[in-house]
């Protein structure tokens, strides 16, 4: 039998410093040990020394659209198996149709603030991780 791992890490990226240190800010709260991050640069220097069990993209950003992040993800051998949510203030349809499209595991939309983003995490983290 394995051992359930009691606190549950998330690797958060967001361009929007707001988006970002609101949702960290809640999920640390919730219990989650996360690390965020507004860049592609310091994502990647973060998953080449630190294993999320979770990964949380927005959709939108300059450098690599979530989708991208999300197949270039699926494509790494050390990260194809970690699960990815799309995170965005699209409508949940269009959310959807992405997250479906690239692989990703779920997603969330920020439209109704991010307040229940801490319970849709633990949930999808109970049905997949555990």
């Amino acid at each position: 039998m394995e051992d359930r791992v009691d606190t549950r890490r998330l690797l958060l990226i967001d361009d929007s410093e707001i988006a970002l240190a609101y949702a960290e800010s809640v999920l640390t709260d919730a219990g989650f040990e996360v690390r965020a991050v507004g860049s592609l640069r310091t994502f990647q220097t973060v998953l080449a020394s630190w294993r999320p069990h979770l990964i949380v993209t927005d959709l939108y950003m300059p450098e690599m659209n979530g989708a991208e992040l999300c197949q270039w993800l699926r494509r790494e051998v050390a990260t194809a198996r970690i699960p990815i949510v799309l995170c965005s203030s699209a409508p949940d349809q269009e959310l959807a149709v992405v997250a479906r499209a690239v692989g990703a595991d779920a997603y969330v939309s920020k439209v109704d603030g991010l307040d229940s983003l801490p319970d849709r995490l633990n949930a999808l983290c109970d049905e997949i991780l555990w």
